[in-house]
């Protein structure tokens, strides 16, 4: 089982959950004769976060589900009992995503984290579990404990700043970088006098992957759509770009 984290440090707003929850989605869905449960996607987000509500549904239907909430607490001792499964099924064939989140505030400790992972590899047998790590200064939880880790940054200088030093600390190969919600007529950074693409390529040593940003993405978030499912990558450049990203993940996670 490969472990992949995406983290933006302590920035919220990065988009990172969009990123994670797209790439879950569309893996599960190009592995889904592979192994029954392909993907497991965790949202380590305190009191349910945006993935688990789009996964979920609705808000409503998250109240009195079990969650890794009851795990910290100790009134689960079984954690799988947290997890969940979405379906989806398609021309080509049903695909589904195995999930969980915390549905009330608080951390699990590195310990517990490390051995809901062990569980996951040992009873689920999944080819990829992907985190997604919220923006806090908990970065320590997962450190060590990952294979892989993708940074998330904007066009902004604290975020690509924080997210290096949170990547340093989780450990794990360091894949591309993903400058999100980048807008052309503004790619020149006025404290650095360069484009952001630079920037971002002295801060992590390579260029980053750019995902444009896109109306139709936020509008499908509102919705709470998963957006590769909704938008077609001929009318969303940022899903086209999504899509790209995740067969060039594809490549380093074989």
């Amino acid at each position: 089982m490969k472990r992949l984290v995406f983290s933006s440090g302590t920035k919220g707003g990065t988009g990172k959950t969009t990123l994670a929850l797209n790439t879950a989605v569309l893996l599960a869905y190009a592995w889904r004769n592979v192994s029954y449960y392909p993907v497991v996607f965790i949202d380590l987000t305190p009191n349910i976060g945006t993935a688990a509500l789009i996964l979920i549904g609705e808000s409503l239907a998250t109240w009195g589900r079990p969650s890794l909430s009851d795990y910290v607490i100790g009134k689960l001792a079984d954690p799988i009992r947290a997890f969940y499964l979405r379906r989806w099924n398609t021309e080509k064939g049903a695909f589904q995503l195995v999930f969980t989140f915390l549905g009330r505030d608080g951390f699990l400790t590195k310990r517990q984290l490390e051995h809901v992972l062990q569980i996951v590899e040992s009873r689920l047998k999944p080819g990829v579990l992907i985190i997604d790590m919220p923006p806090s200064p908990f970065g320590s939880l997962a450190a060590g404990l990952v294979d892989y880790v993708v940074p998330v940054v904007t066009p902004d200088i604290s975020a690509i700043e924080t997210t290096k030093s949170y990547v340093e600390l989780l450990g794990g190969r360091r894949l591309r970088p993903v400058l999100n919600m980048y807008i052309p007529e503004y790619s020149i950074s006025a404290v650095h006098s360069m484009p952001w693409e630079r920037v971002v390529e002295k801060t992590f040593g390579e260029p980053p992957h750019i995902v444009p940003f896109d109306k139709l993405l936020q509008a499908a978030r509102q919705a709470l759509e998963i957006e590769v499912l909704k938008l077609k990558p001929t009318e969303s450049p940022a899903v086209k770009s999504i899509i790209e990203y995740v067969k060039y993940l594809m490549s380093n996670l074989a």
